[in-house]
């Protein structure tokens, strides 16, 4: 008599991601026994059942060994060249550029590997979900830092993808019942790092949630471990909240006390370049190819190391980002990380079994969007300029990203050198002779000599406008935010190449409220008009209606003065710099904050206005006509702290 026999399962081994791990198939009949062996001709013995399943779980077994033994390579791979990062040159453009390559390709190896292996590695492994978060994690970092070397934003939203998606799906969650001192510091730096990628792409609701969310982890943390760091990390929540506070109090609201919108990067303006473009007909366009931040002031208001100047300044440095939350500008990123997003694309999601991305989109959806958005991006990607941020540098670290910038540029680009910071006026009389070496701005001094003379040193560690002098052999655009901007309106002009600096008021009229708590108000009219309109006039509730009419008048006021610069007597090598759509934005609204704060009844002296070397024409910087657009903007907001000298100009 025939019977069914049981069988080892050859069902696929599925795990919580959705893909089949398959088990080797195993015959499915057993050669008939002996003659007289009691058993049917057709029927396995039982001892035989037995032993196939042995091998088949042995079998089993061997491959789960080489899942646990590939994932464990490719781990100890990722952190080895996550950790060499670190070692790479600071400066320099593509020294680096090879070392992330291999970096990137190896985490999405690793990403892909352990999505299609999670069952196992549970299993086999131990595999935590803290150890998933990490992963992804340090994949965000990457983004981040791949960003701050190239200046490219789709990579800050790229970080953005991960550490969203680390705090979506909670995988840093079970670390709180671990009583881990470690583990949880990895959360807390975890926050602190999806922080500043939140702010720097301005989203305030996320950056609110998180900073509640940060204040509470760091309170669990103290009062479970009671750290040596309690310190460190309440003050990483005090600068949180003193820098989310700075933008509040500079931001209007509308009646419901919602923000209302300010562009901060770079939009293009048709009109603008209708009238500036025609300047690169006869030469080579000039473009603006390195630019160095920096940020030394005393008392400044910060977060991480980046200070409020710089944050809004390297915003400035930057086009606007043109994509959506959550998805992957593939065309965008031609080189080096499409790696890491193509495993996340293509791979199934943790815990779900669907067919889920990082991004918490359908793969097929996902796929087609991609496709629908490469031909545009490709026609309309232009790269942003490279950037270096120096937090509170020394003289001889400053020297060297200047030297490496220098390096770096070609003769038909420019460096950008902007420095929020302290000024230094020699207190006795030079009598060396030599110009260019009678203040500046003060940088970091990290070491005081033992008696040594206070005076001397701090001489020794100002940057001169002198120093400048050898990289002046090249395009250089210089922003001075500093209560001694003007000691570098005497740049000495050794060097017949394009040379301009923009100075902050070296004094601020005392009815005009603290600057100190808001950053600087020159960089604040160089990056956002008409916020810093708003805080020298106290706006702080404006309908949204009025809003966007002032910010049409702030659009017309700024491609008026564009005209003017198109057809007004300037240098030869000043112009040049109106052919770069940032600096000719930073030149526009330089005339702009000049001719509003001149407006200002509080402005009256002139330490209280802004200066340029070579200075703007006056057809420029008192042009009637937009002098006429900024009494309309101030009769729109209903502010009353103007004067015009004629009331009837422009109606």
């Amino acid at each position: 008599m025939e019977s069914t026999i049981p069988q080892p399962s050859t069902a696929p081994t599925t795990s919580a991601q959705g893909v089949s791990v398959s088990a080797p198939p195993a015959s499915s009949t057993v050669a008939a026994t002996a003659p007289g062996s009691g058993v049917a001709p057709d029927q396995t013995p039982m001892e035989d059942v037995v032993s196939t399943n042995a091998v088949t779980a042995e079998a089993i077994a061997r491959q789960n060994q080489t899942v646990v033994e590939e994932f464990q390579y490719l781990l100890e791979k990722s952190q080895q060249l996550f950790a060499g990062l670190r070692d790479l040159p600071p400066t320099g453009s593509k020294q680096w550029q090879s070392y992330f390559q291999k970096t990137f390709e190896i985490f999405a190896k690793l990403w892909r590997f352990q999505q299609q292996n999670r069952f196992v590695l549970e299993n086999s492994y131990g595999l935590k979900r803290w150890e998933v978060g990490e992963i992804a994690s340090k994949i965000g970092q990457l983004y981040y830092h791949y960003y701050l070397r190239t200046s490219e934003t789709n990579y800050l939203q790229e970080s953005y993808v991960f550490y969203d998606a680390i705090r979506e799906r909670r995988y840093f969650n079970e670390i709180s019942d671990s009583k881990n001192p470690a583990l949880m510091i990895k959360k807390l730096r975890y926050y602190a790092r999806f922080t500043v990628v939140c702010l720097l792409l301005n989203n305030r609701d996320v950056i609110s949630t998180l900073k509640d969310e940060l204040s509470a982890l760091v309170k669990e943390y103290i009062a479970t471990f009671r750290p040596q760091d309690a310190a460190e990390w309440l003050l990483v929540v005090q600068e949180i909240s003193a820098f989310t506070d700075a933008e509040k109090k500079l931001h209007p609201v509308n009646s419901a006390g919602s923000y209302l919108p300010v562009a901060r990067r770079l939009q293009n303006s048709k009109a603008i370049s209708a009238a500036l473009d025609k300047e690169g007909l006869s030469s080579t366009k000039l473009k603006l190819q390195e630019a160095i931040l920096v940020g030394n002031s005393h008392n400044q208001i910060k977060f991480s190391e980046l200070t409020i100047d710089m944050y809004r300044m390297l915003q400035s440095l930057e086009r606007e980002i043109s994509q959506i939350r959550g998805t992957t500008d593939m065309a965008a990123k031609d080189s080096t990380p499409s790696a890491v997003t193509s495993a996340v694309a293509g791979g199934p999601s943790s815990e779900s079994g669907s067919s889920i991305n990082i991004t918490g989109k359908e793969e097929g959806a996902e796929d087609a969007a991609v496709s629908q958005r490469r031909p545009a991006d490709k026609a309309s990607k232009r790269s942003n300029p490279h950037k270096c941020l120096l937090y509170r540098p020394t003289l001889s670290q400053l020297m060297v990203y200047l030297a490496t910038a220098f390096k770096e540029v070609s003769s038909d680009s420019a460096i950008l050198v902007y420095i929020s910071a302290d000024g230094l006026k020699r207190p006795a009389p030079d009598h060396s002779g030599v110009k260019g070496y009678h203040g500046g701005i003060l940088t970091n001094s990290r070491k005081v000599t033992d008696h040594s003379d206070p005076e001397q040193q701090s001489i020794s560690h100002c940057l001169h406008p002198g120093d400048l002098v050898p990289f002046t052999r090249k395009p250089m655009f210089l922003i001075v935010d500093s209560n001694n901007s003007v000691a570098f309106a005497d740049m000495p002009r050794v060097f017949n190449h394009p040379f301009m600096s923009l100075m902050s008021p070296t004094e601020y009229p005392d009815s005009v409220p603290d600057t100190s708590q808001v950053g600087g108000l020159f960089t604040l009219f160089l990056h956002a008009p008409l916020l810093a309109f708003s805080f020298i006039c106290g706006i702080e509730e404006i309908s949204p209606d009025t809003w966007e009419q002032c910010s049409g008048l702030i659009t017309q006021a700024e491609c008026k003065i564009a005209e003017l610069m198109a057809t007004a007597t300037l240098e030869k090598p000043v112009r040049r710099f109106l052919q770069d759509e940032f600096l000719r934005q930073f030149m526009i609204r330089f005339a702009l904050c000049h001719i509003i704060l001149k407006a200002h009844v509080a402005f009256t002296e002139a330490k209280h206005l802004p200066t340029s070397y070579p200075p703007l024409p006056a057809s420029i910087l008192e042009s009637h006509e937009v002098v006429s657009k900024v009494r309309a903007l101030a009769v729109l907001a209903e502010a009353r702290c103007f004067e015009f000298d004629d009331p009837l100009v422009g109606q």
